[in-house]
């Protein structure tokens, strides 16, 4: 792997229904969790591409893709990123994991050789595909799926050379919060509870 031409995919175009307003620019200790993922993502990349289809992250500095099937979920977002991205390797991370850190982004780089997918697992069917590393290689798949209306990421990874990464306990990224999802006010509330109590 080229380690100096990576991108980073934040993922931002959900409609944040529960949220009541748009997710990424909710903040979480006086920062927006859009720059969660980009301060996680930035030591390991070379370019970051914000998928969105809101122009509400204009003032960030990094391209912003929308997506080229509407209404196609996050599968559609990655796609269209990574029909942009100028690397073949990309981390793709979602703007509401803010416990996310750059060393567990680095662990998914180091075990992807020779593999389309590297994707957390949690065993049976509970992965983390919205916290991945992801080979371009994985276009004509996914623009295959998406065509065929199923939008439905682990469905993919038969089709594709994908490692289960399951975290180890006892690496220095880990956190039994590690991919906590905040989807409403109550999930922040919870957090900066957690925070406060440094109960992480």
């Amino acid at each position: 792997m080229d380690d100096h031409n990576i991108t980073g995919i934040i993922l931002a175009g959900g409609k944040s229904q529960r949220m009541g307003q748009e997710k990424g620019l909710v903040e979480l200790n006086n920062k927006a969790l859009i720059q969660f993922a980009i301060d996680a993502l930035q030591p390991l990349c070379s370019q970051i591409l914000i998928s969105t289809n809101s122009e509400a992250y204009a003032h960030f500095p990094f391209p912003k893709i929308k997506d080229i099937f509407p209404n196609s979920g996050p599968m559609g977002g990655i796609y269209s990123c990574l029909e942009k991205s100028s690397a073949e390797h990309n981390l793709v991370l979602s703007c509401d994991m803010p416990l996310i850190n750059t060393a567990f982004l680095n662990a998914l780089l180091q075990n992807s050789n020779e593999y389309d997918i590297v994707v957390p697992w949690h065993k049976g069917d509970h992965y983390e595909p919205m916290c991945a590393y992801y080979h371009k290689n994985v276009l004509r798949v996914f623009q295959n799926f998406i065509e065929n209306n199923n939008f439905k990421i682990p469905d993919t990874f038969k089709h594709l050379k994908t490692l289960k990464f399951v975290s180890e306990i006892n690496e220095s990224y880990f956190s039994k919060d590690l991919f906590y999802n905040v989807n409403s006010k109550n999930d922040l509330l919870f957090l900066q509870n957690k925070i406060r109590l440094n109960d992480l």
